[in-house]
């Protein structure tokens, strides 16, 4: 069986909410017909709703929900005249209106607008993906693996559901999610011991109730925080050591900070030098602490931090547990802990990997430049449309966009402005437009990755 859609997004969460919700209100004004299929794995907002690890789905949002699927709602910048009546259309995907359906609304208000819980957020996610339906397909199916037809125009995606595997074909692609967790060297005897920032919540009961048992999370951004926060109110007896090769350091929400976020134009994002972007995504997305968790931690006597940068993992030698070796400005040092939990991150190449056959790794490579193998860190070359720049049909890649184009796009900064610039070369080729801005086209044909 096979399928042909305009555009094909994988995995069912916040981006897919946010370009599900455009696309709906997009075709309801007539102002295109664009077809859109979501093919989900497990289920719709899996990864907020706690089913499948990552978080429990209690843990606080670390951004407020009124930046929801439509925010900043500027998409007159994008679309003219059409981006407004667009932006009027999102109106019934609101945060506010989906408390409104719940009744829920004026409780949240009096209540002073308080953070709210990941599984309140993936509801929020499911309402407006079970809303969105204009053009908008599902699918129930695990990708196994993407290539390109026979004239390299089109992506074929073949996805195993329960009674077969069917084949969709798109012209654009948009691969979302985390990816999978870091690597984390350690020995083969520490494996039981040792968890994951994607581990399932339930994989956590390992641990034994009531004994005050030494745990060491290695991470020092929102997956760390995550795990300790979970721990500590399903062990309550633990002492924990948060290893982490920066200061801790909590998320800044000035209003500059927060501007760069919804509108990284404003701050011509593109035009500044690598080291300047790098250091604002560090100091502002990555390896940062949201303020109210931070400060639940910070006069608990069972919570300590340790700077270091781990190295490796490994039986413990006089009892059981694990061993850690780590290098600090004192040099190399060891400790022993009874468990420990790698939340040093996720990494989508390496989900991608995985996703494309050998063959077609080497034509994305022959087309965008060395990507795969590429050192730790490396700036993946992401277009204005959130594309890996070079690469014909698109292949979007927001989750590595932060860097490139402005740290809103790798999270829930901005996914109204992620939806439009996904949506916009593909409205343009609709309606018969060059996709690529003139004032883009010398540069982007002469830049390298």
């Amino acid at each position: 069986m096979s399928a042909d859609h305009d555009l094909i997004v994988v995995g069912a969460g916040a981006k897919a909410a946010g370009i599900a919700a455009k696309v709906h209100a997009i075709n309801s004004l007539g102002l295109a017909r664009i077809s859109l299929k979501i093919i989900e794995g497990t289920e719709v907002a899996a990864s907020w709703l706690g089913s499948i690890g990552m978080t429990s789905g209690e843990e606080p949002l670390a951004v407020t929900p009124i930046k929801d699927i439509g925010f900043p709602y500027r998409s007159h910048a994008e679309f003219g005249e059409a981006g407004a009546k667009i932006d009027e259309a999102l109106a019934t995907f609101t945060w506010q209106q989906h408390l409104i359906g719940k009744r829920r609304y004026a409780r949240w208000v009096d209540a002073g607008s308080p953070q709210v819980r990941h599984r309140d957020y993936g509801q929020y996610l499911s309402w407006v993906l079970s809303r969105a339906t204009e053009g908008v397909s599902h699918l129930h199916a695990r990708v196994a693996q993407v290539t390109l037809d026979s004239d390299g125009e089109r992506w074929l995606v073949e996805a195993e559901e329960p009674g077969g595997t069917s084949r969709h074909s798109c012209g654009a692609l948009v691969l979302t999610g985390p990816g999978i967790h870091r690597a984390f060297p350690h020995e083969p005897g520490a494996a039981e011991r040792v968890f994951h920032c994607d581990s399932k919540r339930s994989d956590f009961e390992r641990i034994p109730e009531g004994r005050g048992w030494d745990v060491a999370i290695v991470g020092g951004g929102e997956s760390a925080l995550s795990a300790t926060m979970f721990l500590r109110g399903m062990r309550p007896d633990c002492r924990f050591t948060i290893y982490t090769p920066l200061l801790p350091m909590s998320r800044g929400e000035s209003f500059l900070e927060n501007r760069v976020f919804s509108n990284p134009d404003t701050v011509e994002w593109e035009s500044l030098d690598q080291q300047t972007r790098r250091d604002f995504v560090k100091h502002s997305d990555r390896g940062v602490f949201d303020p109210p968790s931070l400060k639940a931690i910070a006069y608990d006597d069972r919570v300590r931090f340790a700077l270091g940068r781990v190295t490796d993992v490994g039986a413990a030698t006089e009892r059981e547990g694990v061993r850690l070796e780590y290098e600090s400005s004192e040099g190399t040092c060891r400790s022993e802990h009874d468990f420990v939990a790698n939340c040093t991150g996720f990494d989508l190449l390496a989900q991608l990997r995985t996703m494309f056959p050998a063959a077609v790794r080497e034509e994305i490579e022959a087309r965008v430049g060395g990507l795969w193998d590429q050192p730790a860190g490396t700036e993946v070359p992401i277009g204005r449309f959130l594309e890996l720049r070079g690469m014909q049909p698109r292949l979007h890649i927001p989750g590595l966009a932060g860097l490139s184009q402005g740290p809103g796009f790798a999270n829930l900064g901005a996914l109204g402005l992620l939806s439009n610039r996904v949506l916009k070369p593909l409205l343009l080729e609709l309606s018969g437009e060059d996709a690529v801005p003139p004032e883009r086209r010398s540069s982007q044909s002469s830049s390298t990755p």
